[in-house]
Order: C-alpha cells, then structure tokens, then sequence
C-alpha cells in the first residue's frame, strides 16, 4: 500500500499549515489474516491505516531535481511523516480472499518544522572552541581569565543532555587572532586542518566559538571607593545597582567543512557581585555560581542552548566520505548520528580554490548522485551510489549531505 501511495504522492501532494496544527484524514489500511485471527489482524490493519493518515496529512520530500532531455527526474527523494495520529474511528471493514481492509478516520497532529524545509533528524557534531576576554584587565576581579575555557566547555557539558547535537570540547583553541575584527565570514582551510588535526578524527559539522565583550562592573567606582564611610555604605547596600556586572558575547557558527560563516549571535545579561575585591574564585567554582553574577550567566547559558538546540535542528547534515570503492562508498557517522538502513544522502564533491589574496577556500559542489545507506556501525557507515564513484570523480575526503 505504501508503493501505491508513494506513486500518488507525485501526482498530488497534500501540504498544510507549516505550524503545528490538526487534520482530519479518512485513509485506508490492510493486513494478511493469519491462522483465522481476525483480532490481530484487524490491529495490524489499523496500525497501517494510521501510517497512511499520518503520511496523507503532512508529508515532505526533499530532492534533487535534474532536466534530462526535456525530462524532470527526481533523485534523493526522502518522505518522512511529522504526524501524530489520535481520536481514531473506524468506520469500514471487509474481507477479501484472506486480507482484511479497513477504512478509519483521525485526527492528525502535524508539525511540518522547519521554516527552510530541512526535514533530516540527524545529530549534529559541533566543536565548541575558546571564548577569549577582549579586555584581559577585567578578568582581574574574582580572578575570572579562566572564563576564556570554562564557558564554552560548560556550554558543550550543557548540550549532553539533548540528542541534536554531539558536542566536542575545543575549548583549548582559539579561532581568532585580532578579537576586534571577529569573526571572519570564513575560517581558511588551514585554519580548519589545524582544527581537525586537535581534535583527532572527529569530524565536525559545525563550529561554536565567540568573544567574551564585557565582564565589567556596570558602575567601576563600586571597587575603586577610597573613602572608607562611602566604601562601608556600597558594601551593606549589596543590592544596589551599583553592584552589577555586565556579562556579554558575541558568539559565532561557522560549517565545519567549508568554513563558512552561518551565524551569529550577541548575548548579554549582568548580576550582583558582592565579593572583595581580593577573592578570586574563578569562573568555574561553586563560589562563583553562590554569586546572583554566577546564576545569571548560568541561566544565559541555558537559554543559549535552548535556541542553538532549536537551530541545530534545521541545519543541513554533512558528513565525510572516508573510503571509495567501485558504487561503494563509507561514510565518517553512523547510529550515533541517527543514521539508519535506506537513508539516502546527497553527494558533493568537494573543491579547494584560492582567492584573491591567495588563501585556500573550500567549495562543495553537487554531484547529483544518490548514496543510499546498506550498513550502518557506529561511526563509520557504507552504501551503494547507482553509478561508479570514479566515474563521477568522487574521492575520499568528498561530502554527502541531508537536507
């Protein structure tokens, strides 16, 4: 029943609403009556007219899409239903031969994501590298110079918890030589390769680095008060605003295989800091979280990797070809990543040229071949391509992408 419903779906394709909302679907299903069982086969006949509702109320396809003499072909069609079937009444049965055919209607919970039609549940592999403090000198108070590290290493611990994304603790490099002119539309290939080679043979989709802007007191005579009756006065009245401090970054996403800027974000939030002066307690200890400045920034790493979770989810998957052989290609991801048997990605071949000012840039181009998933591992993962990989000049150290 899908392979009929798959042919329709290219004459008629049903799209609604790109929120969550609901539809009311009638579909069909049917199921082999085993040993006379009339009840399990009415279950499994249920379940597969589920199936059919769910795919007619929200469906995607993600293709290539190739003229051939005059002729549309469709390659790298991926469908995959977003809808939650519910309120579920059956409302015809018959038998024939010894196939039960059912007819329901539903109610049909869709959710069609992402705003730029990325459809793929991949999870992502991203770096997260250092955070280096423009302005060294106001690291000084609270003895804060290891924020540079603890910050974005706190943000990779954070992502953990969730399945979009694979973090990768980077913290140790820093991306940028000039702070003031970060960051760069594009990281240079050397730049990438000495990235990759750091962090071993974990290839990456995606980078995080940033700059950490401000970590100063919001009023700076707070510290620097020589008369000892106003001192006193500014340390009892710990909640005043004079005792803010400013907490703010520019955080940056570059495409971990081209080096490409994809975004970039400010973010900002300030809190209490009571503490002398002469008490350094760093940025990663419980003395710096008692802080209202250490809970804030906690809570602005949160809401952090609640909107970058978000974004993750409706980027593009890429991952590196590592291995040709004849149509056989193998693949850098795997189970960890969420690949299955019968995925299908898109091939890209990947291409080095120079700019004006003779700096290495990296280029991906559309091969428009199909690899089609046969066997999946952890991290390494092979499949077939329907032509032969040398016939379309497709090397080891080439892309496939899901979008």
């Amino acid at each position: 029943m899908f392979n009929s419903f798959k042919k329709s779906f290219l004459l008629l394709l049903l799209v609604i609403s790109t929120q969550a909302s609901a539809a009311v679907v009638e579909a069909e299903g049917q199921a082999i009556i085993a040993n006379r069982d009339i009840v399990s086969a009415r279950e499994a006949a249920m379940r597969d007219a589920s199936q059919q509702a769910s795919m007619q109320a929200a469906v995607y396809v993600s293709s290539n899409q190739v003229v051939r003499d005059g002729i549309l072909e469709v390659d790298n069609m991926q469908i995959s239903t977003l809808g939650k079937v519910q309120n579920i009444e059956l409302l015809s049965e018959k038998i024939i031969g010894n196939t039960l055919y059912v007819r329901i209607r539903a109610d049909v919970l869709v959710d069609q994501g992402c705003d730029n039609g990325v459809t793929n549940k991949y999870a992502k592999k991203v770096a997260f590298t250092g955070f280096p403090i423009e302005h060294l000198s106001q690291g000084s108070l609270g003895g804060l110079h290891d924020a540079s590290s603890a910050f974005p290493s706190q943000l990779a611990q954070l992502f953990r918890s969730g399945k979009d994304v694979t973090p990768l603790n980077a913290s140790q490099l820093n991306l940028f030589s000039d702070l003031s002119s970060a960051a760069t539309l594009r990281l240079d290939d050397g730049m990438l390769s000495s990235m990759l080679t750091t962090l071993g043979t974990m290839d990456v989709n995606y980078t995080i680095s940033g700059v950490i802007r401000d970590i100063s007191m919001i009023d700076p005579r707070t510290h620097a008060e020589d008369n000892y009756f106003i001192d006193l006065y500014n340390k009892l009245d710990f909640k005043s605003r004079k005792h803010l401090r400013n907490f703010a970054i520019d955080l940056f996403i570059h495409d971990g295989y081209t080096g490409q800027l994809v975004a970039q974000k400010h973010y900002q939030t300030a809190g209490l800091w009571n503490l002398d002066p002469a008490i350094r307690t760093g940025f990663s200890s419980s003395g710096f979280l008692k802080q209202d400045y250490g809970k804030k920034v906690r809570e602005l790493q949160k809401k952090i990797v609640r909107e970058l979770t978000e974004e993750f989810a409706c980027k593009p998957f890429t991952a590196r070809i590592n291995k040709t052989e004849g149509s056989q290609l193998w693949i850098s991801v795997g189970t960890a990543e969420g690949l299955q048997r019968g995925d299908k990605l898109t091939v890209f071949r990947r291409n080095t040229f120079y700019t004006p000012d003779m700096r290495p840039s990296t280029q991906l181009i559309n091969t428009q071949q199909t690899l089609t998933i046969e066997h999946v591992g952890y991290g390494l993962s092979s499949g077939r391509l329907s032509g032969d990989a040398m016939q379309h000049n497709i090397r080891p150290g080439d892309m496939v992408t899901s979008h």
